[in-house]
């Protein structure tokens, strides 16, 4: 019976990380037409609030593309491997995996589905 419970739980696991499984796509560069501004080295022309305004509709675009789905999916596969392999005679591995399962599935989902939240999260945190 327990080898059976076992074979299930890596069929849905397995099943999980199948269907989860995506292409990234990377919108291509685009040449700046604009005249070059005077720069300054290690001075951003973009103030704290603007990037900060930014990096939040970039994600909001990427939760709405992706994130959802991916923070689903992480969650079932961290429940998957936490109470089957971690700890499979308690509930801690239930408890610790599926929280870092869910969260580790939103920040890939969310870096698929909008590919621009990461670019906009390094201009917020190197926006002096």
């Amino acid at each position: 019976m327990n080898l059976i419970k076992k074979s299930a739980a890596s069929v849905l696991v397995a099943a999980t990380v199948t269907l989860g499984a995506g292409t990234a796509h990377a919108d291509p560069v685009v040449p700046n037409t604009g005249t070059p501004a005077l720069a300054i080295p290690g001075r951003h022309e973009v103030d704290k609030q603007k990037a900060l305004e930014n990096m939040l509709n970039e994600l909001g675009v990427g939760w709405a593309n992706g994130g959802a789905a991916g923070t689903a999916i992480g969650a079932l596969i961290g429940l998957g491997v936490g109470c089957v392999s971690m700890f499979p005679g308690s509930l801690a591995g239930c408890i610790i995996g599926t929280p870092i399962g869910a969260i580790t599935g939103a920040i890939v989902g969310m870096g698929q589905g909008n590919p621009k939240a990461q670019q906009a999260i390094q201009e917020y945190i190197n926006t002096p």
